[in-house]
């Protein structure tokens, strides 16, 4: 299993694109996710992605961080599920990942 933790991009990720600022969420999703999304699938393997340590998010972010990788056709729904892991160790960040867990299925929901 791979990890990617989201503090090592930013202490605050918000924003949906570069025009929100650098450290936005298709920037994430398109240089970071995505790219070890795509080995993870060919590996069999599953990345994890740590919530933890992050300052605070904006739900443009997450949104378009996760929700896009469904949305924007870059992957199906089931290759997300069979290879995304989302980890929230502290009680704080499970908002954060029940919001990700929301992104995935509407933008899979609204993909059918």
């Amino acid at each position: 299993m791979s990890s990617i933790r989201i503090a090592d991009f930013s202490d605050y990720p918000a924003g949906r694109s570069t025009k929100d600022g650098p450290d936005n969420g298709s920037r994430f999703r398109d240089e970071i996710l995505v790219p070890a999304i795509r080995e993870a699938i060919k590996s069999h393997d599953v990345v994890a992605v740590e919530l933890d340590d992050v300052k605070s998010f904006g739900s443009s972010f997450l949104e378009e961080a996760f929700g896009g990788l469904i949305r924007d056709r870059l992957f199906k729904p089931t290759e997300i599920t069979r290879t995304l892991k989302i980890v929230a160790e502290r009680p704080i960040y499970a908002t954060y990942k029940r919001q990700i867990e929301r992104y995935l299925k509407e933008a899979a929901t609204a993909r059918n």
